[in-house]
């Protein structure tokens, strides 16, 4: 596993992979030692500085930010099988868009798996590019979110005009 720290909009963003795919993303503000730790909380792995793609992990952060999909390869080859499930589910809802927790259960045949759910989507290690921020409580408030907590996922649904 390789990363590098980008530079968007929104601040510095760890981004870690693998040969699968992106495997980690992070607003990480304590440094390169907060990131690689974090990264191998979540997959095992402790990934080596790699600068050689930031430009091209730069750009697909910027075109992401501005509103274009993306489609490319994650690895979530650590998780459990009902956490992939969810995040393809996630994954699938569209930008400006929000869906519950409850609905994301019943998508992935497990209705009343909601905090089970909210689990998962705690345990999301690619953030904006598996768009947890579009999941919300039943009662339509915004609850956590992993990466810069209920601010930023308010931020992110503005910007999408999805509030």
């Amino acid at each position: 596993m390789k990363y590098t720290r980008c530079h968007t909009s929104l601040g510095p963003i760890y981004v870690a992979w693998t040969e699968k795919g992106i495997a980690c993303l992070s607003l990480e503000e304590e440094g390169d030692e907060a990131f690689r730790a974090s990264c191998r909380e979540c997959t095992g792995q402790t990934p080596v500085r790699d600068d050689s793609r930031r430009a091209e992990l730069e750009a697909v952060l910027e075109g992401w930010l501005a509103g274009e999909p993306y489609d490319g390869p994650v690895d979530l080859s650590f998780l459990s099988p009902f956490e992939q499930a969810v995040l393809a589910v996630c994954r699938a809802i569209p930008r400006g868009e929000v869906r519950t927790y409850a609905d994301l259960a019943a998508a992935v045949g497990r209705p009343g798996a909601a905090r089970a759910v909210g689990n998962a989507m705690r345990r999301n290690p690619v953030p904006l590019l598996v768009p947890c921020h579009r999941v919300v409580r039943r009662d339509g408030t915004i609850g956590q979110y992993s990466m810069g907590g209920p601010e930023m996922k308010r931020r992110l649904l503005q910007l999408e005009g999805a509030l």
